[in-house]
């Protein structure tokens, strides 16, 4: 029996368990957040629209006391025509400045609140757009990775005991080496020899080396990663 096959099915098997827990490890993350970028926008849309109901009384309140100052201006101008000194009338005339600075005011209130209201309207209505798409996007991503975790946590239980079928073929100092290297090299103990080099760290094997590892069925490690190199026929 070879003595590198099991060391590399041994590999495949760990190499294969890894993007399993690296998968079950990103989809739920990704889910959180969009999860709570839907929260955000849930909570943006909300607040908009309370801010629009504020705007909204304020701008009924604008209109009352506009109502109320151009009929106060209009009936203190008919008075105009009805006084019978000069006192008086500029006593008048000063109230009527006074009341249309003070509609000037309300007036330009009113339109801030106006332009408030439009840009905000536009916001939410947007937002909405984005939470509607947000929120479909969402509930496809939970449907997948529902999927996807009952189909990978399936894989990993016949992967985990194919992994320990795969032990007992493999000699316990070669098995506790694998297990030091690949720990340090985050899973990867075992490479390919690519052209005439190191296929995990780059480094040039030199050439006895190379053919060793090439003709015959042996260990050889990595002088500068330590993993186990074999040749790919």
């Amino acid at each position: 029996m070879s003595k590198v096959l099991p060391l590399i099915e041994l590999q495949d098997v760990d190499t294969q368990l890894i993007d399993i827990n690296e998968l079950l490890g990103d989809l739920p993350k990704k889910v959180d957040k969009l999860r709570s970028e839907e929260e955000g926008l849930i909570n943006d849309v909300k607040e908009g629209k309370d801010r629009l109901k504020e705007i909204e009384l304020s701008l009924n309140k604008a209109e009352h006391q506009m109502d109320g100052l151009k009929e106060k201006i209009n009936k203190l101008k008919d008075q105009l025509s009805l006084v019978t000194s000069n006192k008086q009338y500029d006593a008048l005339t000063q109230e009527i400045e006074y009341l249309k600075q003070e509609l000037d005011e309300v007036e330009l209130k009113d339109l801030e609140f106006e332009e408030e209201k439009e840009t905000l309207s536009n916001d939410i209505k947007e937002k909405e757009e984005n939470l509607e798409s947000l929120s479909k996007d969402l509930s496809d991503r939970r449907v997948k990775l529902e999927k996807l975790m009952s189909e990978s946590a399936e894989n990993k239980s016949a992967l985990e005991k194919d992994r320990d079928k795969k032990l007992a073929n493999i000699d316990e100092s070669v098995l506790s080496r694998y297990t030091r290297i690949s720990t340090a090299r985050e899973g990867l103990a075992v490479v390919n020899l690519e052209g005439n080099a190191c296929g995990g760290c780059g480094f040039v094997i030199p050439p006895q080396d190379v053919t060793d590892i090439r003709d015959k069925d042996n260990f050889y490690n990595c002088d500068i990663c330590s993993r186990f190199i074999y040749y790919k026929k």
